[in-house]
């Protein structure tokens, strides 16, 4: 797929990822939606990369719903033209351990659904719809420092599974699905480490996977 010619939907956009994404994917000369829930966040993404010369619009959610979601996307049509991208970035704790307090599990769970699922779904339905030859990236946008005991592996393993399994789902539509992992850094006291602030090798991982026309189905492992 060819970026420049691209409509490319940002979930997250007002975090220092997101925006550096979005800034990124405008000075390839796509057409940039800036998504996200925290308005003032989300204008500082969208000021940023009109200094940059980009090509965006700044859409902010007041809550992720289905209903908010499928919205979005049909404003997103009506402003710039049919969806071609989502960079599904997903903004969520780790899965909590099976011992967990129903209270903690009951909360991220919500969380982990409404931040990729809903937006997978919304851009999936968003695609065929319109009969585009779409591309999902999912990215998991998760704290810098986590303790041993936090279930990072399987939240890996949620992205790498609804990746593969999106993957062959949406195959007869022509919509392809890929997803990019940070690599963890393991630290002498146990504790796991990712990068703090911007990962750019997950930014480049992206773009990769939107230009390669047979990645689908696959992750992507960025260094840290």
């Amino acid at each position: 797929m060819d970026i420049a010619k691209s409509v490319i939907v940002i979930t997250a956009a007002g975090t220092p990822t997101g925006r550096a994404m979005a800034e990124y994917f405008c000075k390839l000369n796509a057409r940039v939606a800036l998504v996200d829930t925290e308005r003032q966040k989300l204008q500082t993404t969208y000021d940023s990369c009109m200094r940059s010369g980009g090509i965006c619009y700044s859409f902010s959610l007041a809550s992720r719903s289905v209903e908010n979601i499928s919205f979005l996307f049909e404003e997103i049509n009506r402003e710039m033209g049919a969806v071609d991208v989502l960079i599904n970035y997903w903004q969520a704790s780790c899965l909590p351990s099976l011992l967990a307090s129903n209270d903690t599990v009951d909360q991220t769970i919500a969380d982990v659904a409404s931040n990729l699922y809903l937006f997978g779904r919304g851009a999936a339905f968003n695609m065929l719809d319109r009969g585009r030859k779409g591309v999902i990236v999912n990215i998991p946008g998760l704290q810098a420092e986590m303790g041993r005991n936090q279930s990072l592996d399987s939240s890996n393993a949620v992205i790498r599974g609804l990746t593969r399994s999106w993957a062959q789902e949406l195959e007869h539509a022509n919509i392809r699905v890929g997803g990019v992992l940070p690599r963890k850094r393991h630290y002498d006291n146990g504790n796991v480490h990712y990068h703090p602030a911007v990962n750019y090798d997950m930014i480049d991982g992206a773009a990769y996977i939107v230009e390669n026309d047979s990645f689908t189905g696959r992750i992507l492992e960025a260094a840290s």
